[in-house]
Parts: structure tokens; sequence; C-alpha cells
């Protein structure tokens, strides 16, 4: 579950950034380069928005009832809250 976690805040990064990439009329270099490692001020927001992917999974697993992994899941939600505000 951890994995699957880890997975899909990964997913959800990259999903953001090229949805913020197209919409914006840059690429995914500079998205994370330049949006994500160059500036402080959106890290904090691009993690949240990241770990919004984990919850939707969250859920999704556990209308399957695959609890195990939502365990897991959870715990990298929770772990992310730190980061989240030691970005801030």
């Amino acid at each position: 579950g951890i994995i699957i976690g880890l997975v899909g805040a990964v997913i959800g990064f990259f999903v953001f950034g090229y949805y913020w990439s197209w919409s914006n009329g840059e690429s995914i270099d500079y998205f994370i380069n330049t949006v994500f490692i160059g500036t402080s001020y959106y890290q904090d927001k691009i993690v949240m928005l990241s770990i919004l992917f984990d919850v939707i999974l969250f859920f999704t697993l556990y209308q399957f009832k695959m609890y195990e992994l939502c365990k897991g899941i959870l715990l990298v939600v929770l772990l992310s809250i730190p980061v989240v505000i030691y970005l801030y």
C-alpha cells in the first residue's frame, strides 16, 4: 500500500505538471526545474495537489474493500502533511 501511495503521489505530480504545462504553454521540464525546484513559493501547493491523487485513489480502493492497500495510502498521505508544513 505504501508503494502504491508513493507511486500515486508521483503520478499526481506529473498529471498536475502536464496540465499546468499545457495550460501555460510551457514544457514539463520548465514546470519541474523552474516552478517546482526553482521557486519555494509553489512547492507546498504542488506537493499538496500531488497527494490529492492519493486521496482519490484511497476512496476508489476503499469502495472495492481493499483495506490493506488503503492503510498504506493513508500512511503516505499522513506522512506528507509534515512535508507540506515544512515547505510552507
